[in-house]
């Protein structure tokens, strides 16, 4: 793993995974908007884990944060006269999409913000089906094979209410050389008998992410 990235302990938290679409060529007016929301969001009792900006379509953001009470802490943001204005200013910039959702963490890194450039992220997300617990036995024994080749995990989350896994390990390459960087990987005989990976994944997706946080 980068040296900017460190393991850290899954919080006691209640960790909260939040997702949106950023207006396309809107990116470089809402990001320091986003950072005044986090700031925000800060204030009011908010830690910021990881966040991540997919750029490959339109322009999405994964915002890992934990509240010890999510429901309050959200109250306290509302109220705050700062949000309405910031809520204001973001408008034009975004897409109604939000999906906010309380998540369970599996695996979390620090990413040291004041070490540049940061390796590039692959975010995926797999829709689960049949036993968690099985796929989480094949998927923790799929990150110890995919660290050995230079993808180390960045983040994982579960959420089972909604059959959602979502990940993300880092690249230290550009995004059109991915698949051929993923080669070996593919063929080590320990990733090969882990296959079975895909009788727990009804769908999935894979996009190129910065880090942000």
């Amino acid at each position: 793993m980068s040296n900017d990235i460190l393991q850290v302990p899954i919080p006691d938290e209640q960790l909260v995974l939040h997702r949106f679409a950023i207006k396309p060529h809107h990116l470089d007016d809402y990001l320091p908007l986003w950072r005044r929301e986090v700031e925000i969001a800060r204030w009011h009792g908010f830690t910021t884990h990881r966040a991540f900006l997919e750029t490959n379509a339109e322009p999405k953001l994964t915002w890992l944060y934990s509240h010890p009470d999510p429901e309050a802490g959200n109250r306290a943001v509302r109220a705050d006269p700062e949000t309405v204005r910031v809520e204001a200013l973001k408008a034009p910039h975004v897409f109604r999409n939000v999906k906010i959702r309380p998540v369970r963490g599996e695996y979390l890194t620090h990413l040291d913000t004041t070490v540049t450039p940061h390796p590039l992220a692959v975010m995926r997300r797999y829709s689960i089906v049949g036993s968690w617990s099985e796929f989480l036995d094949v998927w923790q024994r799929i990150r110890v094979v995919r660290e050995i080749y230079g993808f180390g995990c960045l983040f994982a989350v579960v959420d089972e209410p909604e059959n959602m896994f979502t990940w993300a390990f880092e690249y230290d390459g550009e995004w059109r050389d991915f698949a051929t960087a993923q080669l070996e990987y593919y063929h080590d005989p320990d990733r090969i008998a882990l296959r079975g990976v895909f009788d727990y994944m009804a769908d999935y997706s894979i996009n190129p992410a910065q880090q942000l946080m």
